[in-house]
């Protein structure tokens, strides 16, 4: 059997966007180690469904697989979320917008940040350069849907500060950190931000510089 993770990565249609102090860039092989010490963290995959504590290296590897070619046939964009004005420009995160299922529906927002970065402005940043993006990039996105675990206030009112309105309410299986019986379902708050309501905001066509690393 092909060890696929030996193989180069598929290639990435888009490069490192970048836009201040903060640059999305597709996801690469040395991810690994700060993927897996971040999604293992509890307080991250806590509001995470499909996050387990700790991940196993394995799975890493096979989310950074799993992007890139999400990203080549454009399903999906996928980022890890890079500081470039603190030392060494490290990972402080990563976000998403994924086609997820039926066609029909927006692209799923999803996101991350690593508990020595929160509340340092990141996720905002980060998400306004990722929904422009996925904005400019289609005329016809009518809309950018997100889904918060019921309780994650902080998700909740970042969503709102970027224009999202609550949509609906749907039920999910319980996060895998949770380690709850099979079959226990959590509730989610769906919220959507639709163009219009991007097209007026103050952020809407912030430059995105677009660079090789």
């Amino acid at each position: 059997m092909i060890n696929l993770w030996l193989l180069p990565l598929p290639a990435s249609p888009v490069r490192t966007l970048r836009n201040g102090a903060v640059s999305l860039r597709p996801f690469e092989k040395f991810d690994v180690a700060t993927i897996q010490a971040q999604g293992s963290d509890p307080s991250v995959a806590h509001w995470m469904i499909s996050f387990p504590v700790p991940w196993p290296r394995w799975l890493a590897r096979h989310r950074i697989m799993q992007a890139r070619q999400a990203m080549a046939r454009q399903e999906g964009f996928h980022f890890a979320i890079i500081a470039e004005d603190l030392p060494k420009r490290p990972m402080v995160g990563a976000c998403s917008a994924a086609f997820i299922g039926d066609p029909s529906r927006p692209p799923e927002l999803a996101y991350w940040i690593a508990p020595d970065y929160q509340r340092m402005g990141f996720a905002s940043q980060a998400l306004k350069l990722l929904l422009a993006f996925m904005f400019n990039r289609d005329d016809r996105l009518r809309a950018i849907e997100a889904a918060v675990i019921d309780g994650n206030e902080a998700s909740t009112q970042l969503l709102l500060s970027l224009g999202f309105r609550y949509h609906e309410d749907e039920h999910a299986a319980a996060p895998l950190s949770w380690n709850r019986p099979r079959g226990e379902q959590v509730l989610l708050h769906r919220h959507r931000l639709w163009r219009t309501d991007w097209l007026c905001s103050d952020w809407a066509h912030i430059a995105i510089e677009h660079t090789k690393q």
